[in-house]
């Protein structure tokens, strides 16, 4: 019998997704923590590592790529607008 994935195991810690559902429709975020229930999200600006957003994982999407190393605000911030950057330049071609 398989046991089942853990949500950290499914969404570690520096993984980047995308909300799906809410207000913050569409913004990215990075996985800070998680819990039996919960991801706690950050943007590096309103919503910090110190101060996550609460995020129910079935209204993010995964996105295939992971901060390593302890991830500070300013690294989110930065990493979040070179995806976006990357994103747009492949929109553009």
């Amino acid at each position: 019998m398989m046991k089942n994935k853990t949500l950290s195991d499914r969404y570690p810690k520096g993984q980047l997704v995308r909300s799906r559902q809410g207000r913050d429709q569409n913004k990215l975020y990075i996985v800070t923590a998680s819990d039996d229930q919960f991801l706690y999200v950050a943007n590096g600006i309103k919503w910090t590592v110190s101060n996550p957003k609460r995020k129910n994982p079935l209204h993010t999407q995964k996105i295939n790529i992971r901060m390593d190393a302890e991830i500070t605000d300013a690294d989110i911030v930065k990493a979040i607008q070179t995806f976006e950057n990357r994103k747009e330049n492949q929109e553009d071609k």
